[in-house]
């Protein structure tokens, strides 16, 4: 007779709102494990360039132990405004006054090597008596606020203030990061 009354028993498709609340689920589930992977990714660069930064530190303080640990404290004249200091390689030149300063002369200026920072053109450079270092990677840049500290007449510890930028390139905007490293630097302390 009427057969609209019969169930069906065999169900197998989706009702709308079961469609819906999927859909719902899906989205909500897919927004947070996006929002997490755009966060990893992002904390992900920053440890890269943490290390970059603290790779380049390493390389530049090493630089500056071998360089000053070897050099004889008597061998120190003076601290030019924290940015480095004067070496020379010949104290039969070099003279102090009774004082215990030393008289720089013409003859006296010909020996004096630098170590520590120098600002050439904006670009700062780290200078090691001979060597002029650069850092090699163009993204990386020495501070201009970095800086050597000491009075050689007075003490014979060093401390190197190191400060490192990274060009971060963000969706074509440049973000400077900046990381400070500081080390104490002892040379070899004549007993005269």
């Amino acid at each position: 007779m009427c057969q609209l009354n019969k169930y069906m028993k065999n169900q197998n498709g989706l009702t709308l709102i079961e469609l819906l609340a999927t859909i719902v689920i899906l989205a909500i589930v897919s927004t947070f494990i996006f929002s997490i992977l755009v966060k990893t990714l992002e904390t992900n660069q920053n440890i890269q360039q943490e290390t970059m930064l603290r790779d380049e530190a390493d390389l530049i303080i090493s630089k500056f132990i071998k360089t000053l640990y070897t050099t004889n404290q008597s061998h120190i004249v003076r601290n030019i405004s924290n940015q480095y200091i004067e070496v020379t390689n010949d104290l039969s030149k070099c003279k102090k006054n009774d004082d215990g300063k030393w008289i720089i002369t013409s003859e006296c200026e010909k020996t004096l090597e630098p170590i520590g920072f120098k600002t050439e053109n904006s670009t700062t450079y780290i200078h090691f008596k001979k060597e002029k270092y650069k850092v090699q990677n163009s993204n990386i840049k020495i501070s201009e606020n970095s800086k050597i500290t000491g009075n050689p007449i007075v003490e014979s510890i060093y401390t190197i203030n190191l400060k490192l930028q990274i060009i971060k390139k963000r969706s074509g905007n440049d973000q400077t990061k900046t990381m400070e490293f500081k080390n104490q630097i002892e040379p070899i302390v004549s007993s005269k």
